[in-house]
């Protein structure tokens, strides 16, 4: 789910740079002849466009959250009525522990069913929960501005984003995954190596520039279709 999460975050900064920097295009276009209503549209529209980024951002970090505590809730193995039991009604140590052993094993076994189980389900309803609320932020702003992907021309959070099909292509991976045999769980191998070279390009690419709204994933040699391409071939 980090990976995941992870690559999410990137996708979602290129896509949000690239709408920004539409946005200013469009703005310098429209409003060329005449800086001062540049300067007030603008402010608004940005406004506007930064009130539907924040969902994306949010949800990220509320659903990394929400998955560890999941994981923190199975780390506190003991039993007290069990243990207690196993102290109280036995005759001597030898059989006491005998006793623990025997329910440590048992519970341990029943902890990572459950563990197993809540893990497929919250890694299906998290990544699912996750690519609607970037799906929204189109919804979102056309909402606030009726067409307004049409008049900025960007494709930044639609069907026809690059950034959105890698998103759509993990999601797919992350689901499909068979968590009950862990040999046969394929994201982090496939996605990991992919997640890694996006971050180290990213901050790269942040480090050797002074515009930061034109970072794009072209920057670092890698384009969504370079992704998909390698993934999928």
């Amino acid at each position: 789910m980090d990976t995941f999460l992870d690559l999410v975050h990137i996708m979602n900064e290129e896509m949000a740079r690239e709408l920004r920097s539409a946005i200013v295009k469009f703005y310098k276009i429209k409003y060329f002849h005449d800086f001062t209503n540049y300067v007030v549209n603008i402010e608004e529209t940005v406004d506007i466009i930064e009130h539907c980024l924040k969902e994306p951002l949010e949800k990220v970090d509320q659903i990394r959250g929400q998955f560890h505590d999941v994981i923190k809730n199975f780390q506190d193995s003991r039993n007290f009525e069990v243990v207690n039991r196993c102290y109280n009604e036995l005759p001597d140590e030898v059989a006491v522990t005998h006793c623990l052993l025997h329910q440590a094993v048992l519970f341990n076994e029943t902890m990572q069913a459950n563990l197993i189980a809540i893990v497929e389900i919250k890694t299906r309803q998290h990544a699912q929960d996750m690519n609607a609320t970037l799906f929204g932020v189109r919804k979102c702003l056309d909402d606030f501005v009726p067409n307004f992907f049409e008049q900025v021309l960007v494709d930044a959070y639609t069907n026809s984003c690059g950034f959105l099909k890698v998103v759509n292509a993990s999601v797919s991976d992350l689901i499909q995954d068979r968590w009950r045999k862990f040999h046969e769980t394929k994201f982090p191998k496939k996605w990991s190596p992919l997640v890694s070279l996006l971050k180290e390009k990213s901050s790269t690419s942040r480090q050797s520039t002074k515009e930061p709204l034109f970072l794009t994933l072209i920057a670092a040699n890698l384009t969504p279709h370079d992704i998909i391409t390698t993934l999928y071939s």
